[in-house]
Parts: structure tokens; C-alpha cells; sequence
């Protein structure tokens, strides 16, 4: 096989890398989508300090500012925080997170059409609006997930090769990616633990490296948790939380009421029978709940969780209807303007997988590596469990929009769909079956 047919995917890849980052700047709205939220100025305000300054990384919340992680304001600051040229800079690393996790998952890939198969897709994929369109805004979502893409693309790699410069070019690429949103060291944290349990059970060589990563993602976990305490970064959601989820339950409140949380009465006499989200508003700065306030920054965040330990069914879900469930895997849900550009194309085609579709191929995949002996469904396993622990994390931690902090949920499905399918293409033993299976039709037909 020639040189350049090997390599063809890989052009291919850079030419719809080029080709899809140029479409997505023709995008424009007018007037600026961003304007019409509260969050954006937020992560403005942070970008426009020093980065000398200690408040950079570990805001304080003041009046009218709500502190953010540092990576998006770091990114805006890149920029000099101009809207127009920040939104252009998420297209760039949105397609960049397209382009070199593409690139890597070919290195775990055989067969020529397949690679073309995959690239094609994967690029459909990565223009659906459901990703690409928080390009066009100014909130955490975008560059979140993009460096998801390059954080999973650099690990990938670095398991590959296993060169000591791409283990701190993993370690510096997690870093950047983990101070996007909150959410993100408690997913480390169970990646890299499932990653050892492997690693002793199936590559002891592997465990020094996984066990940098896991004390590295134990130092991101503490250092975010201590700047999320000084921004009071947990306030809101623990508000949010009491008054939807808390209040209708006469038996959770006197639990809360036990566990020494003040005002109890007072607010499920005024907020325990509220028709619109909205309408929990004025609650955030009504100086009568000042005593609430103090306890939700001091306590709440750890009541809350015990909370979660000792009331499992309502943790696990269990008691939730299955209307509200389905927020889960909301897609194109708002937030980013009317769908433009390439995302018309991609839109009559994601979502294309279910849970039940990707379980079903997750099922042949297992089967076709165990018959090859081959520990490629280690990723997708891991994958699976990580982000289901990350949908039952987002959906207990805030009550209020569900939708976009569990967003990458469908998102996640889509690319566990498109990696199975390609790999199961890929497997010697799935061409093996389909030429007996030709063949059993051809002697029964003849």
C-alpha cells in the first residue's frame, strides 16, 4: 500500500479542519447573542485583571460579580477579552479539538476506508450545532469542550507513545482543561482511578504514570475546591437546590432543619410553591435570608452532599419523573441563536445514536476485542462510566437550567457511537463474520 493512500486520512483531516474552522467565522449574529445573559460579563470582569493578581485565580465575589474558574477568562485575556475576536478564538480551538483528537484516534485505527469513513463523520459531527454554536457566545461551554477533545486527545496520545514530554504536555493540557467549569476535577478523579484499577489488573507499567495523573488530579481537586470557597461559587446552586428540591419534601426540610439550617420556615412559606424558575430570584439578594446566606457559604455545600450520601434514591435519581429526566439529553436547547453555517447539514443527522444503540454496540465491540484479545474497550468502557457519573454529578448540583449544565451528555453519545461503530468496522473479526455471513447467504439463495 502506498505512502500517500496511508496518509490520506490525515490530509483529509487537515483539509476539513481548514475548510470547517473558515465556514464557521462566516457565522456572525447581530446583535451579539451574548448580550442577552448575565454570565458573560462575569467571565469579561475576571479577564481584565492582572494575571498577577492573586484575584485572577482565586476571585472574590463581590457586588455584581459571580467568580468564575480562571481558564475562560485566561483565554478571553488572550484576546485583550474583545467579544468579536474571543468568539473566533473558540471556533479556532473548537476545530483545533476536532483536528487532533481526529488525528489521534486514526493512530487506533487499520483499515484505510474506515479512517475515511471516520474523518468524514467525526467532521459532520463536530459542526453539529449542538457543540459548535457556544463558538458564537461568551460562556464557559465552548472552550470546555473543546479542551475536553484536546485533554482525551493528549492522554490518548501519551498512552500511545508513552514519551515523557507528552506526559507533561497531558499534564499541562488537564490543567487548562479542569479550570474551565467546576464539575470537571470530580471526572478527573474517576478517570484516572478506573485507569489504575486497570493498569493493575492489565499493564503494571502503566502505573507510575497513572498514579502522577491521579495526584495531579487530587491537587486540582483541593486547589479548586479552596477557589470556589473563597468566590462562593457553591451558593447559588445550593439555593437553587434547597428551594426546588428541599422544599417540596416536608421530610427533607425538617432533615435540613436538623442539620441546623436556619430560616427553614420562613422560606417554605414564601419560595415552596414557585410556577417559574424566575421567581426564585429575589430570593439571592433579600438581606431577611442574610442568616440562610452565611450558613450555605459555611455549611451548605457539605450538608448537602451528606445529604445526597444518606438519601441514595434521591441521588441515584430514583425519585425523579421521567419529564425531567429526559433534560438529561437535551440537545439544541437554546443559548446559541438559530442553527447557521454546516451545523444545517449536520442537524438531519444528530443525534444519530441513542443509549440503547451505543449499549448495543458497545456489546459487539466487547465481544470483537475479547475474540482478538485486545484491551481496546478498556476507552470506551471507561468512558461510559466517567460521564455517567458526570450526568448524576451535574444533575444533583444545580436545579436550575438542567439542560446546559448536562449538554455534553448527548454529546458524549454521539462520539461513543462513532467510535464503536468505526472500531467495530476496523475489527478483523467483523470482516471474518460478514464473509461467512455473505457466504451463508449466497448458499441459501443459490
Amino acid at each position: 500500500m502506498s505512502s500517500t493512500k496511508l496518509k490520506f486520512p490525515n490530509y483529509l483531516n487537515i483539509s476539513l479542519f481548514l475548510i470547517t474552522f473558515l465556514l464557521s467565522l462566516q457565522i456572525n449574529f447581530d446583535p451579539p447573542i451574548w448580550k442577552a445573559y448575565g454570565d458573560p460579563y462575569d467571565y469579561l470582569h475576571q479577564s481584565k485583571m492582572p494575571l498577577s493578581d492573586k484575584n485572577f485565580y482565586f476571585p472574590e465575589k463581590t457586588e455584581n460579580f459571580y467568580p468564575r474558574p480562571f481558564t475562560v477568562p485566561l483565554f478571553y485575556k488572550m484576546v485583550k477579552s474583545k467579544p468579536d475576536l474571543i468568539i473566533k478564538l473558540q471556533k479556532f480551538f473548537h476545530y483545533l479539538g476536532a483536528l487532533v483528537l481526529c488525528a489521534v484516534l486514526l493512530l487506533y485505527l487499520k483499515k484505510t476506508y474506515v479512517k475515511l469513513i471516520f474523518v468524514l463523520f467525526w467532521y459532520l459531527f463536530m459542526s453539529w450545532w449542538n457543540i459548535t454554536g457556544w463558538a458564537n457566545t461568551l460562556l464557559s461551554e465552548s472552550l470546555s469542550i473543546s479542551l475536553m477533545f484536546i485533554w482525551l486527545a493528549s492522554f490518548l496520545y501519551y498512552h500511545k507513545k508513552r514519551k515523557l514530554i507528552l506526559l507533561f504536555l497531558h499534564i499541562f493540557v488537564t490543567i487548562l482543561f479542569s479550570f474551565t467549569r467546576d464539575s470537571w476535577p470530580y471526572i478527573l478523579l474517576t478517570f484516572y482511578t478506573l485507569y489504575i484499577l486497570s493498569a493493575i489488573k492489565w499493564d503494571k507499567k502503566m502505573l507510575i504514570p497513572y498514579s502522577i495523573f491521579l495526584i495531579m488530579s487530587i491537587i486540582i481537586f483541593f486547589t479548586q475546591q479552596h477557589s470556589a470557597n473563597i468566590g462562593q461559587r457553591y451558593r447559588l446552586p445550593i439555593l437553587n437546590n434547597i428551594v426546588f428540591k428541599i422544599l417540596p419534601n416536608n421530610n427533607y426540610i425538617s432533615w435540613f432543619k436538623e442539620e441546623g439550617m436556619p430560616c427553614a420556615d420562613d422560606l417554605k412559606k414564601e419560595y415552596s410553591n414557585l410556577n417559574n424558575y424566575k421567581e426564585i430570584y429575589p430570593l439571592y439578594n433579600d438581606t431577611n435570608y442574610t442568616e440562610l446566606f452565611n450558613w450555605v457559604i459555611k455549611d451548605g455545600k457539605t450538608v448537602y452532599m451528606k445529604f445526597l450520601l444518606t438519601h441514595p434514591y434521591k441521588s441515584f435519581l430514583f425519585t425523579e419523573k421521567s419529564s425531567d429526566l429526559k433534560k438529561i439529553f437535551a440537545h439544541n436547547f437554546g443559548y446559541i441563536g438559530p442553527i447557521s453555517g454546516l451545523a444545517k447539514l449536520s442537524h438531519f443527522i444528530f443525534p444519530f445514536f441513542n443509549i440503547i444503540f451505543v449499549l448495543i454496540l458497545f456489546i459487539i465491540f466487547i465481544y470483537l476485542s475479547g475474540k482478538e484479545k485486545s484491551r481496546l474497550w478498556l476507552f470506551p468502557s471507561i468512558i461510559i462510566i466517567v460521564f455517567t457519573v458526570n450526568a448524576l454529578i451535574l444533575y444533583n448540583a444545580d436545579a436550575l437550567e438542567v439542560e446546559r449544565h448536562l449538554f455534553i451528555t448527548n454529546i458524549m453519545i454521539q462520539f461513543m457511537g462513532i467510535y464503536l461503530i468505526t472500531h467495530i468496522l476496523d475489527s478483523k473479526n467483523f470482516s471474518r463474520y460478514t464473509k461467512i455471513f455473505g457466504l451463508w447467504i449466497k448458499s441459501r439463495t443459490s
